[in-house]
């Protein structure tokens, strides 16, 4: 996708953490790359939700700023807060960005988060969790957004999936594929642990399109601006504006069951995954 905006006259901090693992090695200009993409994103939302400052960001989970260092170059004047459970890499955006450190809790609603915040970016932690954990981390994400605030999560769907129903290598090895696409196709979410995880909590999570507009459903307050599909890597982004009781809830719960798998669709699967093995 081409450049959403130009940003050639901006100049961030280039200065990297030796233990940043988002950079490989050779191809740092993709790191950057994907740091300005999420800005283009930000500056988009903030036509689609007509909002031309953002005061109060966070940036959840921040790494080592990949992202950050490009909202502290265009919102200079902002209180950006850095949060992730990797502490160095929180003190790191702290020193480096000059953004307010805060430890993250494997559970979210541990935080000390009372006031909102105007912007809230999460690139790729949705992406990680199981089903009640992603639930509940968006339950916080949208407490946490002020009035009129604007929120901005990732997702992997329909790009990521069909690159493993392809059988493209270098996507993901560490899960139990077949097992993911099968609870996709029926259900609209899936999830499967990183097979090194011992918690079994951790790993690789998949949603369509028509399965978070279901969630968001229960959100009477929170109006969807866009879901752009492959928009930020190969990962979907959704934009969200919060807006007190702009819709009646007369779509009820949306974590109803989805329908199940027809015949015809399980056979294609089995056609498209192969034997169990």
């Amino acid at each position: 996708m081409k450049p959403l905006f130009d940003l050639s006259r901006l100049q961030p901090k280039r200065t990297l953490s030796p233990r940043d693992g988002m950079i490989v090695p050779g191809l740092e200009e993709q790191y950057f790359d994907l740091g300005r993409r999420a800005l283009e994103l930000v500056l988009l939302s903030a036509q689609l939700c007509d909002k031309p400052h953002y005061p109060d960001i966070l940036d959840l989970p921040c790494g080592h700023g990949r992202v950050l260092r490009w909202l502290r170059a265009h919102y200079d004047y902002a209180r950006i807060t850095a949060c992730d459970l990797d502490r160095g890499a929180v003190d790191f955006c702290a020193a480096e960005f000059g953004a307010t450190p805060v430890y993250s809790q494997p559970d979210l609603r541990a935080l000390p988060f009372t006031s909102g915040f105007d912007l809230i970016w999460v690139g790729s932690l949705l992406t990680h969790l199981p089903q009640d954990q992603w639930l509940a981390a968006l339950d916080c994400f949208v407490r946490w957004t002020r009035e009129c605030g604007v929120l901005i999560f990732t997702t992997q769907g329909r790009c990521f999936t069909s690159l493993l129903a392809r059988g493209q290598r270098n996507v993901t090895e560490n899960i139990d594929k077949p097992a993911l696409l099968e609870t996709f196709a029926r259900t609209g979410f899936a999830f499967q642990p990183y097979f090194e995880d011992p918690t079994g909590n951790y790993g690789v999570s998949a949603t369509s399109p028509a399965w978070v507009q279901r969630v968001l459903q229960r959100y009477p307050d929170i109006i969807m601006r866009a879901y752009l599909e492959e928009s930020w890597g190969m990962q979907d982004v959704v934009i969200l504006y919060k807006k007190a009781g702009h819709f009646e809830p007369v779509l009820g719960v949306p974590e109803s069951p989805l329908a199940e798998i027809t015949t015809e669709k399980a056979g294609w699967l089995r056609r498209l995954l192969g034997p169990k093995r």
